[in-house]
């Protein structure tokens, strides 16, 4: 019996150790894109940190094409390393996008979920230079059914990637031109 709660504590000891990141305490204020069809919110820089943010890769979208990019910097004056799971860095698995209409609703995710090994093997990490950035470019709509409208897109963070929410963007959907 010992042995069986000896073993379970350390399978979640390992469990939590999984992705080891340092994180970063964020405060939103919104301030207008150059895009009238987009906002993205500001978010401080803490210096010795992994900041996330979501921006625009696009100018206008439909609801077939919203180009939005994730980009991860780190402040610190050393190398920082984050976890690529649950992050769009990994495309098309795993829920890792609050994505909200204007209407209240979420949008349906419509992408694979992922079981996990774990702890999360060393190929799995990204490193990011010290004062450096790592970016990445994908199309929401290859995760979550999107129609026209507004809607608020935030990295929801945490999980096994270690890296904090960071901003949150408005996008507005127009309707497709066939």
């Amino acid at each position: 019996m010992i042995r069986q709660i000896s073993l379970s504590l350390l399978i979640v000891a390992a469990l939590s150790a999984g992705c080891q990141n340092q994180k970063s305490d964020n405060s939103t204020s919104e301030s207008p894109s150059s895009d009238s069809s987009a906002t993205v919110s500001q978010e401080p820089t803490n210096s010795g940190k992994l900041e996330t943010r979501l921006g625009m890769a696009g100018k206008s979208f439909t609801k077939d094409s919203v180009l939005l990019s994730f980009t991860v910097i780190n402040h610190a004056d050393s190398a920082q390393r984050f976890c690529k799971w649950e992050t769009p860095f990994e495309p098309r698995l795993g829920k890792y996008l609050e994505v909200m209409h204007e209407n209240g609703t979420e949008a349906i995710f419509k992408g694979a979920m992922a079981r996990r090994v774990m702890p999360p093997p060393a190929e799995t990490y990204i490193e990011v230079a010290p004062h450096d950035s790592v970016r990445t470019v994908f199309n929401l709509p290859d995760n979550y059914a999107i129609t026209t409208g507004q809607y608020t897109v935030k990295y929801s963070g945490g999980g096994v990637s270690g890296l904090d929410a960071g901003n949150e963007i408005k996008i507005k959907i127009k309707i497709s031109n066939p």
